[in-house]
């Protein structure tokens, strides 16, 4: 590299290490709540068991779909493909559904944390006007 390229690559790279540390400073907020952490885990775990939750749903209409094509097959070669993608199905289905209730157990341990936070810091009481 020339002199003025490895000037210019060496001024790049010091400003992009001087903005960094800024722009992830003010993307992230303090939080003053004392069980914020515990609330965000929690609503993460639960916005995960909604999108399981949907899975589920879907393998479930994939496999009512499969099992009608097994019965509306005419040929066996027809029959055997059929039976191998009701096969497949069931297979997605059971990862999904032990997902899902490996979730359901994370979101009853963020359940468990937060409460177990909310009970040592209570919310303060509101001042009492006069």
């Amino acid at each position: 590299m020339t002199p003025v390229r490895t000037a210019a690559a060496a001024a790049v790279l010091a400003l992009g290490f001087t903005v960094a540390p800024l722009t992830s400073a003010v993307a992230a907020p303090p939080t003053d709540a004392p069980c914020a952490k515990e609330q965000a885990q929690l609503d993460k775990a639960q916005a995960k068991l909604e999108s399981l939750t949907a899975k589920l749903a879907a393998k479930k209409e994939a496999i009512a779909e499969a099992k009608a094509e097994v019965k509306a097959a005419d040929t066996a070669k027809e029959k055997r493909n059929a039976k191998a993608a009701l096969a497949t199905a069931k297979e997605k289905k059971q990862h999904v559904q032990k997902a899902k209730k490996f979730q359901v157990q994370r979101v009853e341990h963020a359940q468990k944390r937060l409460d177990t936070c909310t009970a040592a810091h209570p919310a303060p009481a509101p001042a009492p006007t006069a």
